[in-house]
């Protein structure tokens, strides 16, 4: 870049459900660390003018904006609603983002990164902005799902729809609008878009922002623990939310039929709110009585205690994703990155399965997640050995300096043609 024309400064635009007060809170849904993780990148390389939060507020009539601080980040604050205006909620985000560019005294044009597309039909003309897609496209998921799924994996059939409406505005723009640029995490999202006529000239791939711990504090439920420590095997998974998406009933389903094989394990389910226990009771009932002592499930948790889970877990578990469709994939990524054993879903609507090597791979079926069970228990390498190997692997493709790396890179050319856009 020459001095003339200045990389741009960030605004990170992200739903305020996803950023909590502290970074060590457990992660809502994968955007959030994939946000925090550009937030670092872009803080570190001195261009970032902080985060805008918006929250949807049904109750207005107008959009509300204000300044406030989180995980020791100055954030703007956007309450709003989608009945509102696309005008209005222009407006508000333009007027945010300028409040942010004062607070930090920047005076560079500004760049707006979208961590998912539910605003990019509100985007404001007067700023440039890249998207990263994180949630699932309704469109791509309906071509592969049907309708019933659908509406069970976005709530229901109202909140499908919705979704559907705003993604397909925010693809019309990022179509037609030679500004706007896609920070892409995913070959699933890659192709998508180029298949509905994004250019692939704006869009740039990252890899995976996954950033081990330093030291691993340790696991801090007494119960937890001794289950894992009384695990001969410890087949087990970690999901934000326990959805239609995870799929959890099929590891569930698998691995009974494992035990019935002999393998002598025992099953961790982690996932969903602490108080919302709907889901995991309901993968409870599908264990028979006579398994009933070796499975438990617990809520999500903060992110240092899970690396302290992978660490506890690293001699004997194995890890397992089942999703039906997952954009990325974080989570069984870093339990592999921590030289945990871990088994992916032979699905190419999960884009994590490509860092995977066929020998970790099961079919979408519980008999078929049995037999990988099985060979990973009678391997002559054993667990830990696996999980060793396995880190060796993907840790090749993945690292927290890649990823800054590819942002930076994308940043750079992002800037660069908004300034031959704008000349």
């Amino acid at each position: 870049m020459s001095p003339h024309d200045p990389q741009l400064t960030g605004i990170i635009v992200v739903n305020e459900r996803y950023f909590p007060d502290s970074e060590l809170a457990p992660a809502h849904v994968g955007a959030t660390s994939f946000a925090r993780s550009v937030l670092r990148c872009l803080r570190g390389a001195g261009l970032s003018a902080g985060v805008l939060l918006y929250q949807r507020d049904e109750d207005l009539v107008e959009p509300r904006i204000r300044l406030a601080r989180r995980s020791g980040v100055v954030c703007g604050l956007l309450q709003f609603n989608f009945r509102m205006a696309r005008r209005v909620v222009s407006g508000a985000i333009a007027e945010a983002a300028r409040l942010l560019l004062a607070e930090h005294g920047e005076t560079r044009q500004a760049m707006l990164y979208y961590q998912t597309d539910s605003l990019l039909g509100f985007h404001p003309d007067e700023f440039a902005c890249c998207v990263t897609h994180h949630g699932p496209f309704v469109h791509d998921f309906v071509g592969t799902f049907s309708a019933d799924a659908t509406g069970r994996a976005f709530g229901d059939a109202t909140k499908a729809l919705h979704l559907l409406k705003h993604q397909e505005l925010g693809l019309d723009r990022v179509r037609t609008n030679e500004r706007m640029f896609v920070l892409q995490h995913s070959r699933l999202q890659r192709t998508h878009l180029i298949n509905r006529g994004v250019d692939e000239r704006r869009i740039r791939a990252v890899r995976p922002p996954i950033v081990l711990p330093d030291t691993v504090e340790p696991l801090r439920d007494p119960v937890l623990q001794g289950f894992v420590e009384g695990a001969a095997v410890l087949a087990f998974t970690a999901v934000a939310r326990l959805d239609y998406f995870k799929n959890v009933e099929l590891l569930v389903d698998g691995c009974v039929q494992a035990r019935r094989r002999g393998v002598p394990l025992r099953i961790l389910v982690v996932g969903d709110g602490v108080d919302d226990v709907a889901a995991r009771e309901s993968l409870r009932s599908r264990v028979p009585a006579e398994y009933a002592d070796a499975f438990m499930a617990v809520g999500k948790l903060p992110k240092p205690q899970l690396y302290a889970l992978f660490d506890k877990a690293r001699p004997v578990g194995v890890f397992i994703c089942p999703s039906r469709y997952e954009t990325l994939g974080i989570t069984p990524l870093e339990a592999a990155l921590s030289g945990v054993c871990t088994l992916m879903i032979d699905s190419d609507k999960v884009e994590a399965r490509r860092f995977f090597p066929r020998t970790h791979l099961f079919g979408p079926t519980g008999d078929a997640l049995a037999d990988a069970v099985v060979r990973v228990h009678d391997s002559h390498l054993g667990i830990e050995q696996l999980g060793k190997q396995l880190r060796a692997d993907i840790s090749t493709e993945i690292s927290r300096e890649k990823f800054e790396q590819d942002t930076l890179t994308a940043w750079e050319h992002f800037s660069r043609a908004v300034h031959t856009a704008t000349a």
